[in-house]
């Protein structure tokens, strides 16, 4: 799984945004508001990978949250990009 877009993730006063850049950028139509942990996994989006490599890299960033609030962040998130169709997914 990878992201569809290109994204450039910006600092905006204590808010992350993502917004689209590359070729295909014009298809999707609107900007990003993140929070560190979802910066982190879009990050982790831009080459092909999977579930259990993005969770083991939250894992080892934030060795403070079990494996359970990681699993469920990062199902969430995945989730709502699928649902928003900017993952591309087996």
């Amino acid at each position: 799984m990878k992201l569809r877009y290109e994204f450039t993730m910006m600092d905006m006063g204590g808010e992350i945004a993502a917004v689209p850049t590359g070729d295909n950028a014009a298809e999707f139509h609107g900007v990003l508001k993140l929070n560190d942990v979802a910066k982190d996994i879009l990050e982790q989006l831009v080459e092909d990978t999977t579930p259990g490599k993005v969770h083991a890299y939250l894992k080892e960033k934030y060795p403070e949250s079990t494996d359970q609030e990681i699993g469920e962040t990062l199902v969430e998130f995945l989730n709502q990009l699928l649902r928003e169709g900017l993952l591309i997914a087996p």
